[in-house]
Parts: structure tokens; sequence; C-alpha cells
């Protein structure tokens, strides 16, 4: 476990040589060893992807238990088109902090931003924003901040990350994040000329959950690696 601007991480490296490396933001209530078990899964380590699994942040009262709950920012998932942009736009801060470090040891150029849920949001904002170019950006679950552009430099993404390309999952079965979400984020990404692999699953709002081929195959065009190809349901759909 490390710290870095007072924020926690795990880390998994690569079996070989380090070719690239995906900074994994977990949802509400998670640890970063839920997302930890999606890489290991891909067998990502064996293809020279180092795994880094942040530890969200701050503490807020699951409205399910009442117990606190770590979270990337408070949100209320009874109400997920409201957003404390405040609290999002924070949390930015010590994560660019984390990116620049992994920067420094593979190239910005090298690096995806993944998250699930809350952790997609926040993956997706700080990827736009982000100064330097980014390898792509992976969603699952991702709901829309009400006013996206606002939170973005000029109403756009970052001239360094226009045209990032952008991979989005969705379960079908989705009632905590309902994938209308995912179909509006992906819509907007499209009209500004981002390449958006678009896949939809039969499950619910679990992490990643069904995802076989489609992430592997985006992260070998992205990160230009081998990851080993899990045989899934069909191709992806790609909007471009």
């Amino acid at each position: 476990m490390s710290t870095m601007d007072r924020l926690e991480y795990e880390a998994i490296d690569p079996a070989g040589p380090h070719r690239g490396t995906v900074v994994w933001l977990h949802g509400i209530g998670q640890a970063p060893g839920d997302l930890a078990v999606v890489t290991g899964r891909f067998r990502l380590a064996e293809a020279g992807v180092r795994g880094v699994f942040p530890s969200a942040p701050v503490a807020a009262p699951s409205l399910l238990t009442g117990l606190s709950v770590p979270c990337w920012f408070p949100q209320n998932l009874l109400a997920i088109d409201q957003i404390d942009v405040e609290g999002l736009l924070a949390v930015h801060r010590p994560l660019a902090t984390l990116l620049k470090a992994e920067a420094e040891r593979i190239g910005a150029g090298r690096i995806v931003l993944a998250g699930f849920s809350q952790g997609a949001t926040v993956a997706l904002t700080l990827a736009l924003t982000y100064p330097e170019r980014l390898a792509g950006a992976a969603l699952y679950a991702p709901f829309l901040p009400p006013d996206l552009p606002a939170l973005l430099p000029a109403g756009r993404p970052s001239a360094a990350n226009s045209g990032l390309p952008v991979w989005i999952g969705h379960g079908a079965r989705d009632w905590v994040v309902p994938e209308r979400n995912g179909a509006r984020l992906r819509d907007l990404l499209t009209g500004w000329g981002h390449p958006v692999t678009w896949q939809r699953y039969p499950g619910g709002h679990q992490p990643f959950a069904g995802v076989r081929a489609s992430l592997p195959a985006y992260l070998n065009d992205v990160l230009d690696i081998r990851v080993p190809q899990i045989p899934g349901p069909g191709p992806a759909a790609r909007a471009s």
C-alpha cells in the first residue's frame, strides 16, 4: 500500500516488461480489490500491463445501511443526475498527482483511465481535462454529469485529449445507473469526435460484468499490446 498526496492505492506490476498502465477507479462502497479481480480475469499483468487501484478518499453514509462507505465524492444514488461538482473536481487533484507519477514510469500516452459507476464518471471527467494525451478511457456503467460541458475547458475536452478513444460498457438490467445514461454519454462523445466502442451486456450493476473479448481488444488497440483474447458473445459496436 502506498500513499501519494493523501491518496492510498494498490498496484499489480506486470509479469514482464512494462508496456502500459491502467488506473482503475472503483464504485461507491467498493474497495480497490473489486477491480483487481477484473484485471486478473483478463490476465493483464501477463500482457505487460501495470494495474493501479486507488482508494476513494471520501466516506459518506450509505442509503441502504446508513454506514459510511468509500466514495470519490458524496452522491445520492437515487438522484444520479445531481452531482457534487465541487467534490468531483476536488478529487481530480490527488488523482492527477497519481497519474503524473505513473506517467513518469511509462508516459501518459500509455495510460488508460478505467472506472465503474461513480468511478467511471471520475475517470471520464479527469481524462477529458488532463493536460497530457492519455491512451484512452474505459468506463462501465457511467452516469453523465448533468452539464458535462460546463466542467470542461471552453465546454470541450482539453486539446490534449480531444478525440480520445473511449470504451463504454453497460448492463441492460442496471437499475442503479440505467443503460440510457451510458447511451447518452456515448452519443455526446461521438458528437464530439471521440471514437467510442459501445458494448451492451445483459447483467445489472456489477463492475465490468459479462465483459470478455471487447475490452481486451480495446486495450490491445490503444496500448499496442497483446492481451489474451477471451471469447465473447460477439463483436463490440463501434461508433465513430
